[in-house]
């Protein structure tokens, strides 16, 4: 019968504590799932139920560049006021309700910039992302 110190007894082994010896590190990330050899590809996103519908950050959605493109009897401009974006015809745009809002981008140029008023699903994500670079070089 072998004896053994009380925190072998518990596990430990000798060879742990032999000089030369090192132990595995896990990190908190590690501890929660992710690991060292996962690629940002491989890791779920937050959220990544969403992932069929990606968001791009900013106050433009895929529905206001639809609104600007749609076929319409008087030409509309998309507008911020105060940190919202709005689509206003170019009749309502000198009204006291857009004092003071940011042009950004008429609906006849976003056409022309895309070529079209008619994009396809995964070309308006893209319009989206051009009209908030946009607003964002316009400091708003």
């Amino acid at each position: 019968m072998s004896e053994h110190t009380p925190s072998q007894a518990e596990g430990e082994r000798d060879d742990e504590t032999a000089p030369g010896y090192d132990p595995p590190w896990t990190t908190p990330s590690q501890a929660e799932g992710e690991r060292d050899d996962e690629t940002d590809e491989e890791r779920p996103l937050a959220g990544a139920e969403k992932a069929d519908r990606p968001e791009t950050p900013g106050p433009v959605t895929r529905d206001h560049v639809r609104a600007l493109l749609a076929e319409r009897e008087e030409p509309a401009t998309l507008v911020l006021v105060e940190g919202r974006a709005e689509v206003v015809t170019v009749e309502e745009r000198p009204s006291d309700r857009y004092a003071g809002a940011m042009d950004v981008i008429s609906g006849e140029d976003l056409a022309r910039r895309a070529g079209t008023r008619a994009p396809a699903e995964q070309d308006l994500e893209a319009l989206v992302g051009m009209v908030n670079t946009l607003v964002g070089k316009l400091g708003a």
